[in-house]
């Protein structure tokens, strides 16, 4: 696959500590409001990525580097003010591996703390075979799960004439094609219209699931 190369990429570079400054406070308020608070990779252009193949390339290097650092910053910051509500908490890294602009921070209390802690399918992966997990600190425990992307064929069927570009549509069908040809995880559904759907699970690579 041929990529796109980033314009500008000192400049977003840059960027990358823009996004650890605006997210580095926890938002205590949503946490409270709403029992969970999370920050993603706001870094353009990796935060903007569609659900398909992009062309846009990983960061790598001194972005990819930048992004760790700051991953573990807004840990470190988060778990202080957790650590005041003096009740059980959850905090982790979602490091995704080799998709690492969908790696997040992510908290949560009460009856959330359950939900989060059995979001993934677990793997055996070897923390010690990653490049990223090796990168942080050694203060953390890292757990391996599956990084599995979920395709709905209704939206792989979409009617051909709602698409902006026709191209995109048999995109779309050839990856179908690909998701029922191959073996992959799926799971029949009924949608919220009453019709039957499926959800293929694409893997993707892994997440690293990381606490001090």
């Amino acid at each position: 696959m041929k990529y796109k190369k980033i314009r500008g990429l000192k400049r977003k570079v840059a960027n990358i500590q823009n996004w650890i400054n605006e997210y580095l406070d926890l938002n205590v308020e949503h946490l409270n409001e709403h029992k969970y608070e999370y920050t993603k990779v706001y870094v353009e252009p990796w935060d903007n990525l569609s659900l398909t193949d992009s062309l846009i390339p990983e960061p790598k290097g001194k972005a990819k580097k930048d992004i760790l650092n700051g991953l573990e910053k807004i840990y470190d910051s988060w778990k202080i003010e957790l650590e005041k509500l003096n009740k059980p908490y959850y905090l982790k890294i979602w490091l995704y591996e080799p998709r690492i602009s969908k790696s997040q921070v992510v908290c949560a209390i009460d009856e959330k703390i359950e939900y989060y802690e059995n979001i993934f399918e677990k793997a055996d992966f070897k923390p010690n075979d990653s490049s990223f997990t090796n990168q942080l600190s050694s203060e953390f425990k890292w757990q391996p799960n599956i990084d599995e992307e979920p395709y709905w064929e209704s939206d792989l069927l979409w009617p051909i004439d709602q698409y902006e570009r026709i191209e995109d549509s048999y995109s779309d069908r050839r990856l179908l094609s690909k998701l029922k040809k191959g073996n992959f995880k799926n799971k029949k559904i009924d949608s919220s219209n009453g019709n039957k759907d499926t959800i293929y699970f694409l893997p993707k690579g892994k997440i690293w699931v990381g606490e001090k």
